[in-house]
């Protein structure tokens, strides 16, 4: 702390007596000497934690200034509806409901099928599953996999193979 206030007379001694190189040259060791000051471990926690509760508060409000707006669109709406149809209003709102519950229901309904079919499918790939798995299925399915190559492999040799006639009537190979 000494080194700090001893650079700081230099420099504000030179900086009186109109001295501007020396006055320049005295101000670096003053801010050299200067102690550096970090913040605690518990004041960054507790900076941390104000900025979030003022981020938690800030979209509160947001959010509470958005269900007052719309809540009050919802009112001025209402009032201007059942203006514009002087009271006829209570009808048409009970052919809306009874439309949305009918489609409602609609959707509920093959909302339904849709599971009932998909899990018809899970059920059918479930034991598809299990009988390909069983030792006997795999061993089947190599053997009609090796067949299958064998009668691909003569096939291309009898393509590749030149066609002779014998007799007119029959075809030889």
């Amino acid at each position: 702390m000494g080194r700090w206030r001893t650079h700081t007379e230099k420099w504000l001694g030179a900086e009186q007596q109109d001295r501007d190189e020396a006055a320049e040259a005295a101000f670096g060791p003053v801010f050299a000497a200067l102690p550096v000051v970090e913040p605690s471990p518990a004041f960054v926690a507790r900076a941390v934690e104000a900025a979030w509760a003022a981020r938690a508060r800030r979209r509160w409000l947001t959010g509470l200034a958005a269900a007052a707006a719309a809540a009050l669109i919802v009112a001025a709406s209402a009032v201007a509806v059942y203006t514009a149809f002087d009271g006829r209003i209570v009808p048409m709102l009970t052919m809306a409901a009874s439309a949305a519950s009918g489609s409602l229901l609609v959707l509920l309904t093959a909302g339904a099928a849709l599971a009932g079919w998909w899990s018809a499918a899970v059920n059918t790939g479930v034991k598809l599953a299990a009988a390909m798995a069983n030792p006997y299925s795999v061993a089947a399915l190599t053997v009609i996999e090796l067949v299958a190559a064998v009668a691909l492999v003569m096939l291309h040799r009898l393509l590749r193979s030149e066609v002779d006639f014998r007799t007119p009537r029959a075809y030889c190979f």
